[in-house]
C-alpha cells in the first residue's frame, strides 16, 4: 500500500472512531506514568528570555479579520530577540496558573501543584502540548549561531549546538525562488507520546490540528507587528529529522518557519515574495549542502515515562508524510479536491453565486462583525475553555457571531500559497435575530444559507460523546468541514497535514475573536463523525466531512476561578511599534 492508502485508511478510522475503537484492545491512559508536558535536554547550556518583551502595537481586529499584516511606517518590520521572545512567551510558554469550577472531570486533582494546569495562548487537543520549538539561530541573531530548543516552564533557551546551521534548513526548503532565504528558522517538531500516552491511535488526528493552532498564533503575532511570516509545510522532513537527531517515527519536524531578521548577514533577503508553490524537495536528491553527517545535537533527552508505547496506525499515517517527496500540488488542483458545492434543490433558475440552487432570498445576511479592539497579547491570555459554562440565559449577539465567523474565514490559510481547504458548517441555536436551524457559511457573501437537516436540538447533544458539554446551552455550534478524501488524493499523505492544520489555525482564531468579545469558546473532537456527516451530506455532498466541532455563547455569571499570572503585571506598553 503506498502512502496515501496508509492515509486514507488512517482517515477512514478516525471517522468511524465513534462505532469502532481504533485500537486493536482495549486501551486505557496510564496517568501515573505520563510524559512531562515539556522537552527537557539534560545538561544543555541555556539563557533565559526578555520578560518584558514589546507587545504587539496592532488590535486583534486589524489582523485577525486580514490576512496581510500592517506595515509600519519607516521601515521594514523584522524579528529581534526581545519581539521572538514575547512571540514564544504567548504562544507556547506558560502565562498562568487556572483553577476552575467546572463539569470537566479531568479538572480532579489539579488544586495540588503538581496537577496544576498552566494556560498558554495556543489551543492543544487535550491541553497536552505535544509540539517543541527550536531557534536555527545564524548569523548576527544576537545570541551564538546555533540550535536553541524552547523551554517553556522558565521561558528560556537551552542550547542544543553550536553551529551555524541555517545553510542545511535552506537547503531542506528546496531551491524555490526564495525558498529558504534567510539566516533564522523556527522548527516546529511534535512529540507523538507526548499525546498518545491519552489518545492512543488517535494522537496523529490531533498533534496536526495543534500544529495548525501553533502557527496561527504566531502568524497574528507577527502580524500586528507589521511582519508576514510564511510556514512552510513541505520541506525535506528527514533531513531535518536527522539535524536535530530526532528518530522520525516518535519526534519529527512538522514545520518550518522562516524568520526575517534585523541583524541577517549582508547579501541575505529578508523577505521573500515566494508563494509556496515550489516542489517539496526529495529526500533523496543531491542537496545544494552537505549534511554535516552525524547530528550536532547530542544532549541527552530526559524522558519521565517508564514504558513508551508505539501506536502502529497513527506511525504508520505519519511516516508515510515524512517519506513524502512527490512535489507540492498546484493550487488549482487543491481548490479542486476542497470544493464543497451544495446540492442543487432551489427551483430553476435561482440562486446564488456563491450558493447554486439556492434563492438569493433564502440567505441569511450577517451584520458588520463587532470590533476586535483587545490587544493580541491579551487576547492570547485571556483565552480559554468554557467546558461546561455555557449558558442560553443571554443570546449571543448576531454581530458577535459575525465577528466569530469571519474571523475562522480569515484564519483558514497556513501553508503559503495554500488555497483554504475547509468550510463552517453553523448550527445557530440562541442568536439574536437569526432563526436557529443548520446553514452554511459563505465568506464572500458574509452570509449564511440555510440546510436542510435536524433542528440544532436535540441533534447536537446526541452526536456529542462526552460529558463535559451541555451543548443545548452554547448559543451556535461550528462544524469544521473538509474534503478529506479528495485532499489526500491530490496533495498525497501531506494532505492531512494541510487540512487539519487549517482546522487548527480556524479553532485557534474563534479561541481568539471569543476571548476578545468576551464570550465564551470550546473546542471538541469527541462527537459522531458518521452521524454529522450523514445529516449534512445531502445538502453538502458525500465527501465533505466534519473535522472539528467548536462552540461559543455567553457563560453562566459568577463564575468560581482562580487565574495567577506569571507574565510580568506591567510590560512594555503597546506602542507605534518603533521599540520593535
Amino acid at each position: 500500500m503506498d502512502g496515501a492508502g496508509i492515509v486514507t485508511r488512517y482517515l477512514d478510522a478516525v471517522l468511524r472512531r465513534a462505532s469502532v475503537p481504533m485500537e486493536d484492545e482495549p486501551f486505557e491512559p496510564d496517568w501515573q506514568d505520563r510524559p512531562r508536558s515539556h522537552k527537557v535536554y539534560r545538561g544543555a547550556p541555556g539563557f533565559p528570555l526578555p520578560e518584558r518583551a514589546p507587545r504587539p502595537p496592532l488590535e486583534l481586529g486589524e489582523v485577525l479579520l486580514n490576512r496581510r499584516p500592517g506595515r509600519r511606517q519607516g521601515r521594514e518590520a523584522v524579528f529581534t530577540v526581545p519581539l521572538l521572545a514575547g512571540m514564544l512567551r504567548h504562544s507556547y510558554g506558560w502565562l498562568s496558573r487556572r483553577l476552575q469550577v467546572d463539569p470537566n472531570p479531568g479538572r480532579r486533582g489539579q488544586a495540588a501543584y503538581t496537577h496544576a494546569e498552566w494556560a498558554r495562548g495556543s489551543a492543544a487537543g487535550g491541553g497536552l502540548y505535544p509540539c517543541e520549538l527550536y531557534w536555527v539561530c545564524g548569523r548576527g541573531g544576537g545570541p551564538l549561531p546555533g540550535v536553541y530548543h524552547y523551554a517553556q516552564p522558565t521561558h528560556s533557551l537551552s542550547r542544543v549546538a553550536t553551529a551555524d546551521l541555517s545553510a542545511h534548513v535552506r537547503s531542506a526548503l528546496g531551491s524555490g525562488a526564495g525558498a529558504g532565504a534567510g539566516e533564522h528558522f523556527l522548527l516546529v517538531t511534535s512529540r507523538l507520546w507526548q499525546n498518545a500516552f491519552k489518545y492512543g491511535e488517535f494522537s496523529h488526528h490531533c498533534v496536526t490540528m495543534d500544529l495548525g493552532c501553533l502557527l496561527r498564533t504566531w502568524q497574528i503575532w507577527a502580524a500586528a507587528c507589521g511582519i508576514e511570516l510564511k510556514p512552510r509545510l513541505c520541506f525535506d522532513e528527514p533531513r531535518l529529522d536527522r539535524l536535530l537527531g530526532l528518530d522520525p517515527a516518535t519526534e519529527s519536524v512538522l514545520a518550518v518557519v522562516p524568520l526575517p531578521w534585523r541583524y541577517a548577514a549582508d547579501g541575505v533577503p529578508e523577505e521573500t515574495a515566494d508563494d509556496g508553490t515550489a516542489a517539496c524537495p526529495a529526500p533523496l536528491g543531491s542537496p545544494p549542502v552537505a549534511h554535516p553527517g552525524s547530528s550536532p545535537v547530542t544532549a541527552e533527552v530526559a524522558e519521565r515515562s517508564r514504558t513508551v508505547r508505539r501506536f502502529p496506525a497513527a506511525e504508520a499515517a505519519h511516516l508515510a508524510a515524512v517519506y513524502d517527496a512527490r512535489p507540492f500540488p498546484a493550487p488549482e488542483a487543491l481548490a479542486e479536491a476542497a470544493r464543497v458545492t451544495l446540492v442543487r434543490d432551489g427551483p430553476a433558475g435561482g440562486g446564488t453565486p456563491e450558493a447554486p440552487g439556492l434563492p438569493a432570498a433564502a440567505t441569511v445576511p450577517l451584520p458588520q462583525p463587532t470590533p476586535l479592539t483587545s490587544g493580541v497579547a491579551e487576547a492570547l491570555a485571556a483565552r480559554r475553555s468554557s467546558f461546561g459554562r455555557f449558558s442560553a440565559h443571554r443570546p449571543l449577539a448576531a454581530e458577535d457571531l459575525a465577528a466569530l465567523l469571519s474571523a475562522a474565514a480569515a484564519g483558514a490559510q497556513v501553508e503559503t500559497g495554500q488555497v483554504p481547504l475547509t468550510r463552517l458548517a453553523v448550527f445557530v441555536q440562541h442568536v439574536a435575530d437569526v432563526p436557529a436551524g443548520p446553514y452554511l457559511y459563505e465568506p464572500a457573501a458574509h452570509a449564511l444559507v440555510p440546510l436542510p437537516g435536524p433542528a440544532p436540538h436535540p441533534f447536537l447533544q446526541r452526536v456529542y460523546t462526552l460529558t463535559n458539554y451541555n451543548l443545548e446551552q452554547a448559543a451556535v455550534a461550528l462544524f469544521v468541514l473538509a474534503r478529506p478524501h479528495a485532499v489526500v488524493a491530490a496533495a498525497g499523505p501531506r494532505g492531512y497535514r494541510l487540512f487539519n492544520a487549517e482546522a487548527g489555525a480556524v479553532a485557534q482564531a474563534v479561541y481568539l475573536a471569543a476571548a476578545a468579545l468576551d464570550t465564551g469558546c470550546g473546542a471538541a473532537l469527541g462527537f459522531d463523525y458518521e452521524a454529522v456527516h450523514a445529516a449534512l451530506a445531502p445538502a453538502v455532498g458525500a465527501g465533505t466531512w466534519p473535522l472539528l466541532l467548536l462552540m461559543a455563547g455567553h457563560e453562566r455569571p459568577g463564575r468560581a476561578r482562580f487565574d495567577a499570572s506569571v507574565v510580568p503585571r506591567a510590560p512594555h506598553p503597546r506602542t507605534d511599534g518603533t521599540d520593535l
